[in-house]
């Protein structure tokens, strides 16, 4: 395939005139690299917009069949980390321990159990999840866990920096929205990682470095991933929690799913 891009190509008397680049493109290629033209992978298979109506187009006629690990899932986990932190207040003035160190700590141990299901067999959508996978993938839990630790070491750094938590120090304002910003834009690059350890077996730290390198291109469609994963469990909690069931699956299965599209891109290679 030969990139439709133009790029400027100086004439015999020193003109720059426009002519079409014509750069044979690698299959896997998302910008020319002479003239920069965009080949359409992040509008067509890397698009956050593409995966999702590709993914729910599948989903929603089998999604009663997730209904049972959806409540297993949200009532073993979930339900655990909400009340977790709704009584974390009260839970860590009662042990004596600072309210945020408690906060991470509950957070360590219960996070993993979450992303225990990003470890059942490739193509969610070709095998709805059961009770039974969940309990045989529970080895991984030990490489969750490092994962979890590495991403709350990272964010107790952000808060030491920017609020000068522990130092005691005052701190410019202007820095509270910034850990903001590094905040959304860690969860955004580094979601793939948990993929990345169980199906690449590579250890945390790595999957986090790969997963920043791989988002070069793709940060923004990254983005608009995970923003839609949480307008929709927000929604779906607001219901009494009953669309947990829907949405807790489906963003099983988009995550994964828009992992494989980069992985076929060859982006953590």
């Amino acid at each position: 395939m030969k990139c439709n891009g133009m790029r400027k190509e100086k004439t015999k008397n020193g003109r720059k005139i426009d002519v079409r680049c014509n750069t044979e493109l690698d299959k896997n290629a998302i910008f020319c690299k002479v003239c920069g033209q965009s080949t359409g992978a992040l509008s067509g298979p890397l698009s956050a917009k593409v995966n999702y109506q590709e993914v729910w187009g599948k989903f929603k006629p089998i999604k009663s069949q997730y209904y049972s690990f959806s409540i297993f899932i949200v009532l073993t986990s979930f339900l655990l980390i909400g009340l977790g932190i709704f009584f974390s207040k009260d839970l860590a003035e009662s042990l004596k321990i600072d309210h945020y160190l408690f906060i991470n700590l509950m957070l360590l141990i219960l996070v993993p159990l979450t992303l225990v299901p990003f470890s059942f067999q490739e193509n969610f959508i070709e095998y709805p999840f059961k009770i039974s996978m969940y309990f045989n993938s529970l080895k991984y839990y030990p490489k969750f866990f490092l994962l979890v630790l590495v991403n709350i070491l990272y964010f107790l750094l952000l808060k030491i920096l920017c609020t000068g938590y522990i130092l005691g120090i005052t701190v410019d304002p202007i820095l509270h929205p910034v850990r903001f910003i590094l905040v959304l834009y860690w969860i955004t690059i580094t979601f793939p990682a948990v993929l990345l350890i169980t199906r690449k077996k590579m250890n945390p730290l790595k999957a986090v470095v790969s997963c920043y390198k791989a988002s070069a291109e793709t940060r923004w469609q990254q983005f608009f991933i995970m923003f839609r994963l949480f307008l929709m469990n927000i929604i779906g909690a607001a219901f009494a929690g009953l669309g947990l069931l829907v949405t807790v699956p489906f963003s099983y299965i988009l995550i994964e799913r828009y992992y494989q599209s980069l992985n076929e891109y060859e982006l953590f290679e």
